[in-house]
C-alpha cells in the first residue's frame, strides 16, 4: 500500500464534502427554477393602468394633437363598478387635454380580470416650447386609487 492509495475523506460541518456538493447542486438548481417562475408571474400580471400616445414623439409641423389610449384593467378581487378615470396635464397652461383641462370619464362596470380602452385628447397649445409633458393618470376602483404616469414629447418646429 503506497502513499497515495490512502484517501482521506474532507469534512465540513459534520458532513463529507463530497455529499455536500450532490445535495447542494440540485437545492441551487431548485432555488434557480423558483426565481423564475417568480419574476416570471410578476412580468405577465396585468397592470391596472397601460397608457400610450399614438403619436409620441408629437411633431407639430405634421399633426396638432394625438390620442391617449388608456387602457383600465380590473386587478382587484371583484366587479367594480362606477370607474373613475381621471387624466390631467401636469403643465395645464401648455398642455389640453379632451373637452377641459381636466379630463374625467366614469365606467359603469369591470368584471374582474376585464379591461376597458378609453382615448383622450392630447393637445399642446399654441407657443408650446420644445420638451417633455408629463400626464398624469388616475383610476379609481372599488375604492383603491392607481395611479400612471405618461410622458409626451412635443417638437414644435
Amino acid at each position: 500500500m503506497g502513499l497515495y492509495d490512502k484517501t482521506y475523506k474532507r469534512f465540513a460541518f459534520g458532513f463529507e464534502i463530497e455529499k455536500i456538493k450532490s445535495i447542494a447542486l440540485p437545492l441551487l438548481a431548485l432555488f434557480a427554477v423558483l426565481v423564475i417562475i417568480f419574476l416570471a408571474s410578476t412580468a405577465i400580471a396585468p397592470k391596472p393602468i397601460e397608457a400610450r400616445l399614438l403619436d409620441n414623439p408629437l411633431n407639430l409641423q405634421e399633426k396638432p394633437y394625438t390620442l391617449l389610449e388608456v387602457k383600465v384593467t380590473n386587478v382587484t378581487e371583484s366587479d367594480a363598478s362606477d370607474v373613475s378615470v381621471v387624466v390631467e396635464a401636469a403643465n395645464k397652461e401648455a398642455i389640453f387635454i379632451g373637452p377641459g383641462l381636466k379630463e374625467k370619464k366614469s365606467l359603469a362596470i369591470i368584471e374582474r380580470g376585464q379591461y376597458r380602452k378609453l382615448y383622450f385628447l392630447v393637445s399642446p397649445k399654441s407657443g408650446i416650447e420644445e420638451g417633455s409633458y408629463l400626464i398624469k393618470i388616475k383610476v379609481t376602483m372599488n375604492n383603491k386609487l392607481f395611479e400612471e404616469n405618461i410622458a409626451l414629447v412635443v417638437k414644435p418646429h
